[in-house]
């Protein structure tokens, strides 16, 4: 059954329309979520309704496509997470005592069992997890939980590390880049979560 023609005078009322955020284009629609004026670009079929941009959220949920300032936003926060972790497998290189167990290069990879090892793993880990979230981006969200998971411990094992050293050493340079690196990376890699899990504001 074809749509009932426009009443007389109708058509030239919808010309005479400007779209809501285009004012200078004529309305060609109006959004079906919002009610909102749209020219033609703005004007997105979607499932046998036309909304706009801010609707399609709302009726396409987790097939939504993500906004490009969100993806950019996303990959600055990754990229830095992995600088973050790279600083952390750096600081595992690092002397990690003034003296005794850990007091040479590689001062984190002891042979005895000892928190600094865990923050060597956690780093490495972490590192690992930013460079899969690249080539597999379609698993992004679980790198970015792996890889605040692997902060956490980065973090939990510089400071285990300074309040519980080896006998007879003391702390020294190592644990302190590496807990800085672990915080960064920590913020990092939650970034993505967290501006996904807050609402944009929209014009009022």
């Amino acid at each position: 059954m074809s749509p009932p023609s426009p009443a007389p005078g109708e058509e030239r009322l919808r010309s005479a329309e400007r779209c809501s955020l285009h004012v200078a284009v004529p309305s060609v629609a109006t959004c079906d979520g919002c009610g909102r004026e749209m020219c033609l670009a703005c004007a997105i079929p979607v499932r046998g309704r036309t909304l706009g941009v801010e609707c399609l959220a709302s009726a396409l949920g987790e097939d939504a496509p993500v906004p490009l300032a969100e993806a950019d936003q996303s990959f600055g926060s990754r990229r830095i997470a992995a600088m973050a972790f790279g600083a952390a497998v750096i600081a595992t290189v690092l002397p990690w005592s003034r003296f005794g167990q850990g007091d040479q290069p590689f001062g984190a990879w002891g042979t005895a069992p000892s928190w600094s090892l865990l923050a060597a793993v956690a780093a490495i880990a972490g590192l690992s997890a930013c460079v899969l979230a690249r080539i597999r981006p379609h698993l992004v969200r679980i790198w970015d939980v792996g890889a605040a998971a692997a902060g956490v411990l980065v973090v939990a094992g510089s400071i285990l590390s300074m309040a519980r050293p080896p006998a007879f050493t003391s702390p020294w340079l190592g644990p302190w880049v590496a807990l800085a690196a672990g915080l960064a990376a920590t913020g990092a890699a939650l970034a993505p979560w967290w501006s996904a899990r807050t609402p944009a504001s929209g014009p009022s």
